[in-house]
């Protein structure tokens, strides 16, 4: 697993190309900047990852395992350049909606972003798993 230091920000996430991709996150080392999005729930820390394949298919962000009972995955899709605007994609938490993975589509040359946190802890590891799933046949 990956341990990478709390430096994706919204506006300098984490590149992610390889994939199955791993990472662990210190809770208290990735504090929320005050004009990060918070759909879904409050954001009390949070990591940013850029998500690039390079063909399309499902990705799947897990984060089963975490440490804290807080543990969000927020997904979105930019559009346009910078500043780019981000669609919502979905939010997937135990205390929101039972859930501790979320999956959405992508294209050959899409990014989405990943804001990997918790809503209201302030310690404890994060465990992100992420995969790429083959397109179905047809």
């Amino acid at each position: 697993m990956l341990e990478p230091k709390a430096s994706g920000r919204l506006v300098r996430p984490l590149l992610v190309t390889s994939f199955p991709f791993a990472a662990a996150v210190d809770v208290d080392e990735a504090s929320a900047e005050p004009e990060e999005p918070s759909p879904c729930l409050p954001t009390a820390s949070s990591v940013w990852y850029a998500l690039r394949p390079g063909r399309r298919g499902t990705v799947v962000v897990d984060l089963a395992g975490s440490t804290p009972l807080d543990p969000v995955v927020r997904l979105y899709r930019p559009v346009g350049s910078h500043p780019a605007t981000l669609v919502f994609l979905g939010c997937a938490s135990p205390v929101w909606n039972a859930q501790s993975s979320i999956e959405a589509s992508i294209g050959r040359d899409e990014t989405l972003l990943a804001q990997i946190g918790t809503s209201e802890s302030r310690e404890g590891r994060v465990v992100l798993r992420i995969e790429l799933r083959s397109p179905p046949l047809g």
